[in-house]
């Protein structure tokens, strides 16, 4: 019989970690299955890079456990092989020769050198740089070297990928293309554990989400269940042809919050059981609407309502 139930491929347990007086990672679990792209949510200072440091053993927890069982193996830390990882600061070797470089960290990490540098020439040409592959990389752009520093860490095809702010240095379209690129390689059965904190592109790519605040856990779990049990207050967007009456709106049955957008925009948080029905006949009655969009809580929202419920 074919075993189809997912297996973890890393069990943290209880790690933490403090620096000085800080408590940068406290106390906290969790487990990635095979297959994943399970997403470290978090605002900077949060305790997501510490955490992923530990994962690679690059600093030692005070406390708890870490188990990989890659490959068939369990270990404390996989084989370099096993292992792709973008780090939030660039490492890669400036005064080197962009293709010369990537072929050099390919191997090391087990890769032929032929095939290495196939498969570096298929990816510069994937990420628009094929035509810069002997210059050095101190002439790229921070975005460009972000490119290639990520070809760096998925280029030897590792089973297992940790991604640290992915989307750092990169304009809007660049985004969606790595977007694109984490599917990809994850579709090929590579399992992610990506760090970020722009919630909105996450949203699109994650199976599973860990929101931490201060070094603590706010959620973990599905993406699809944090929808479910905090995404079911009501939110409508205003938009006014003259100044905002704050005063009217704050008078809303069933109200929670009011958020001033700008002069002429206003966002309205409900609480769960609000009628409406209700609110909809109060807003005809409010002079200056030109439009009214309602919507659900995203991603960014839950997680600040998890902090101020904390």
């Amino acid at each position: 019989m074919i075993d189809n139930i997912p297996k973890n491929v890393l069990e943290v347990n209880s790690i933490s970690k403090d620096f000085l007086n800080v408590k940068a990672v406290n106390n906290i679990s969790f487990n990635v299955e095979q297959g994943d792209i399970f997403a470290f949510l978090g605002p900077n200072g949060a305790g997501k890079t510490t955490t992923l440091r530990i994962l690679l053993d690059i600093i030692k927890a005070d406390s708890g456990k870490i188990q990989w069982n890659l490959n068939g193996k369990s270990n404390q830390l996989p084989e370099a092989s096993h292992i792709g990882y973008l780090p939030e600061e660039r490492g890669l070797y400036l005064d080197i020769p962009i293709l010369k470089s990537l072929i050099y960290l390919a191997s090391i990490r087990g890769m032929d050198k032929k095939d290495a540098k196939k498969s570096a020439l298929e990816w510069l040409e994937k990420i628009d740089l094929a035509d810069r592959a002997n210059e050095k990389l101190q002439v790229l752009s921070k975005g460009n070297q972000q490119k290639i520093q990520f070809v760096a860490s998925i280029l030897h095809q590792p089973t297992f990928l940790i991604l640290d702010e992915p989307f750092s240095g990169l304009d809007p379209l660049n985004q969606e293309i790595f977007i694109d690129f984490i599917k990809e390689i994850n579709n090929q059965g590579t399992t992610i554990l990506l760090s970020a904190h722009q919630m909105p592109l996450v949203e699109k790519i994650a199976k599973k989400v860990f929101l931490i605040n201060n070094g603590m856990e706010l959620y973990n779990g599905s993406l699809s269940s944090i929808y479910q049990t905090f995404g079911k207050k009501h939110i409508i967007e205003l938009q006014f042809e003259s100044d905002v009456n704050e005063f009217t709106l704050r008078n809303l049955s069933g109200i929670e919050s009011v958020n001033i957008i700008d002069d002429f925009r206003v966002k309205l948080t409900f609480e769960q059981l609000t009628d409406m029905k209700s609110v909809l006949n109060q807003l005809v009655k409010v002079e200056g609407i030109s439009d009214i969009t309602s919507y659900k809580p995203d991603l960014h929202e839950i997680f600040l309502q998890l902090i101020k419920n904390a």
